[in-house]
């Protein structure tokens, strides 16, 4: 029966049933809701449990290779078909970057080929196009953001070698009345892989470039520009150990492309050497170290020589990959110091520069689909901000997020 304001002070706390099911003070129809809600709840806990027991971990995304120190040279990752075209037929899936707005995939044709394809995936070649053109040119031409409209991947094997090609492309037009200009970057990778899935191998990609430049003004005077560009890059697999693997890589490229009457050349090149340990099923330590240069030279209509040489000094990077059932945890870091000299003429600028950065990464596995975010760090320390998103311009939980499907065990 109903308590009174008077009786309650006497009524002892051993005659009161905690029990939400059992609680005759509530109504009928909130006993059986809450009941009911209860039951889910325990029903919803122990399929993620099951889940979580029966799941297998993630194991690729661009994310994956973001929350490991960033260098998929130095990691073994089934993004590397990116950078090595020939191992498209080992690391078939399919890929979708919700916040980079591209995606692709790469499914297995037969028992040894593979084809693949990608759209709007940006490469480091566009990013610099994009940071040249921005500085050069008309006001139109200087607005041109040349996208990657599609790339191309095929592979086969051939006995123990595999070989591989991946064609992109890139381009951008605008006009504004009289006036109208256009970029395009055209990439050909010709690559072979020995040794795939074996404790000693290597990968090898032939990189062939060309750019075009048109740049009309609203008197129409015009430049064209036709530029070519090289590059090769190697990487070695070396099992030193039961668990462990060696990465050794050298990479380099020239691309000449200038809009005229300027001239352009830019050279890059890079070394180093990665560690890859699993010290348990479900621990993976990655490490690694390496160094670099990019040069670039332009001479202007009048002659003048402008250079840029940017020294990459030692940037070491390291991270582990926790699995926990159909979870994996990440922490990465890396280390970087540039030592850069800006010469116009005869006059020279020097400047040096360090730089530390870590994230956090969390995968999740569900059959062959796999979810991978970089976690926004501002959640370590900010409560409200990891129940609600809030707490700066952009929100969120993660900064980026890969949706990825293996399409083969």
């Amino acid at each position: 029966m109903p308590l009174s304001v008077g009786e309650s002070s006497q009524v002892e706390s051993s005659q009161i049933d905690a029990s939400p099911c059992l609680f005759d003070q509530r109504p009928r129809i909130f006993r059986r809701r809450l009941c009911l809600t209860l039951t889910l709840m325990r029903a919803g806990a122990l399929m993620a449990l099951a889940s979580l027991a029966f799941a297998i971990p993630a194991s690729a995304s661009p994310i994956r290779v973001s929350s490991l120190g960033g260098e998929s040279a130095l990691l073994l990752d089934k993004t590397n078909l990116l950078r090595y075209p020939a191992l498209a037929r080992t690391f078939a899936h399919a890929d979708i970057e919700l916040f980079d707005d591209w995606a692709g995939a790469v499914i297995p044709v037969g028992n040894a080929s593979a084809i693949g394809l990608y759209l709007n995936h940006p490469t480091v070649a566009t990013d610099h196009l994009n940071s040249y053109i921005a500085t050069t040119g008309s006001q139109t031409f200087r607005s041109l953001r040349p996208t990657p409209w599609f790339e191309v991947i095929g592979a086969t094997t051939i006995g123990s070698l595999q070989v591989g090609s991946s064609l992109r492309y890139a381009y951008d037009r605008q006009q504004q009345g009289p006036a109208k200009a256009s970029a395009s970057l055209r990439e050909a990778l010709l690559g072979m892989s020995v040794g795939a899935g074996t404790p000693h191998g290597f990968e090898a990609t032939l990189r062939f470039g060309g750019t075009s430049f048109v740049d009309q003004d609203s008197v129409r005077k015009v430049s064209k520009t036709d530029g070519a560009g090289l590059g090769i890059d190697l990487r070695g697999r070396w099992q030193v150990s039961s668990s462990a693997f060696a990465l050794p890589w050298v990479a380099w490229e020239r691309d000449e492309a200038g809009l005229a009457p300027e001239s352009r050349r830019v050279t890059r090149s890079r070394a180093g050497l990665g560690l890859n340990a699993r010290l348990q099923p479900s621990v993976l330590v990655v490490g690694g170290i390496f160094v670099g240069i990019d040069e670039e030279e332009m001479v202007d209509a009048a002659g003048v020589t402008r250079s840029n040489r940017s020294l990459q000094l030692p940037t070491t990077l390291g991270g582990i990959e926790i699995h926990m059932g159909a979870m994996a945890i990440r922490v990465g870091i890396r280390h970087s110091a540039r030592w850069n000299q800006d010469k116009l003429g005869d006059v020279e600028d020097e400047s040096f520069a360090t730089e530390l950065a870590s994230s956090i990464g969390l995968g999740f596995r569900f059959g062959r689909a796999s979810i991978d975010g970089l976690l926004r760090k501002q959640i370590l320390r900010d409560g409200p901000y990891l129940l609600t998103g809030a707490g700066d311009e952009d929100g969120g939980l993660f900064t980026n997020v890969s949706l990825t499907y293996q399409l083969y065990d």
